[in-house]
């Protein structure tokens, strides 16, 4: 007999992210519709667009490179591989977080004075 469970764990997932994608778009017609009809703003569906965005996942990445490196360094000196790899992508990924905090922090304070 056939082992078709995979391929029905496939065509599940497959038509589980086509009928959600599907509720949400629709519902979300629906709801600016109704809006429009009855006179108010659909102002709650536009997203505030982060002007530093790409900064901020450039520094992510760069961090969880790094880290990737120093965790690369630590296993050939003897260290344990999860640990020295998936640490290392933890700590360099938040620093770089961090650095983004405290530089856009920094630029706001600076947009404040002038």
């Amino acid at each position: 007999m056939i082992d078709i469970t995979g391929i029905v764990a496939i065509i599940s997932v497959f038509t589980t992210i086509i009928v959600v994608a599907y509720l949400f778009f629709s519902s979300r017609h629906k709801i600016r519709m109704a809006l429009i009809q009855h006179g108010q703003e659909a102002s709650i569906f536009r997203e505030d667009k982060d002007s530093n965005s790409a900064l901020k996942f450039g520094m992510a990445a760069v961090g969880v490179g790094l880290g990737l490196f120093a965790g690369g360094l630590l296993d050939s000196i003897g260290m344990e591989e999860g640990p020295a790899y998936f640490g290392m992508m933890l700590i360099f990924g938040g620093a770089g977080l961090i650095l983004y905090y405290l530089i856009v922090k920094k630029k706001i304070n600076n947009d404040d004075i002038v």
